[in-house]
């Protein structure tokens, strides 16, 4: 049998920035260090970190310049592991609920393994036609649930309406897209976003248009004046 890891690496916060992430020297953002692992309490599991999702929401959990008061969820402190949406296989349980060798989403630090409450652990289901699990990181997790509810639950949106989505080549405006379209059967998606290769790219999606955040603003300040 496997010994069961007591330490572990992991990239914690060193700096936090005010700016683009240090990347290295003295006022580098992360440090590669090595943390303690606690032994496992009642209803805990220790998982192995198999995959990370790097998303927007990070960079203003580690910037100081943001109120406390204004982020969903606690900041990540100086000295702590990064935080991230993540995957990863049960190495050992004392949950009832969670078996050993179960692959799980969570809330992860930057780390090789952790000690995780098995209630704020998820167990993932299998994909059919061999999908890969990592879509629980992305259209199957908080950024495809975001489009999806925000849309339809938020947005009402139904078969025969015209839908316009900002930030159309991002995450969550990406998906917004292609469900209106594709699943929700709208009549039509015009897509805001800033470039000419990312409006080429939301057309592809299924937008109908896409138009220069500068050039719809003023196609609607024009037909105000109208």
């Amino acid at each position: 049998m496997v010994p069961r890891p007591t330490q572990c690496r992991a990239w914690v916060l060193k700096n936090k920035p005010t700016g683009i992430p240090i990347l290295s020297g003295d006022e580098a953002t992360f440090a590669l260090t090595t943390i303690e692992l606690p032994p496992l309490q009642e209803n805990q599991v220790l998982v192995k970190a198999l995959y990370f999702s790097n998303d927007p929401a990070q960079r203003g959990w580690i910037d100081p310049t943001i109120p406390k008061e204004r982020l969903y969820v606690p900041p990540v402190e100086v000295g702590q592991p990064m935080r991230a949406r993540a995957l990863g296989q049960v190495i050992e349980s004392t949950s009832s609920g969670i078996e050993q060798g179960a692959i799980v989403r969570a809330s992860i630090g930057w780390q090789e393994y952790a000690v995780l409450d098995a209630n704020l652990v998820y167990v993932t289901a299998a994909l059919p036609h061999n999908l890969s699990l990592t879509h629980y990181l992305g259209a199957l997790g908080s950024t495809g649930l975001t489009a999806y509810y925000g849309l339809l639950d938020v947005g009402k949106a139904r078969k025969g309406d015209r839908v316009v989505v900002s930030g159309a080549a991002g995450a969550t405006g990406s998906m917004v897209v292609q469900i209106a379209k594709k699943l929700v059967g709208v009549e039509s998606v015009i897509g805001i976003a800033g470039t000419d290769e990312k409006c080429l790219w939301v057309k592809e999606l299924g937008a109908d248009k896409c138009k220069f955040k500068s050039e719809f603003l003023q196609h609607i300040l024009k037909k105000r004046k109208n």
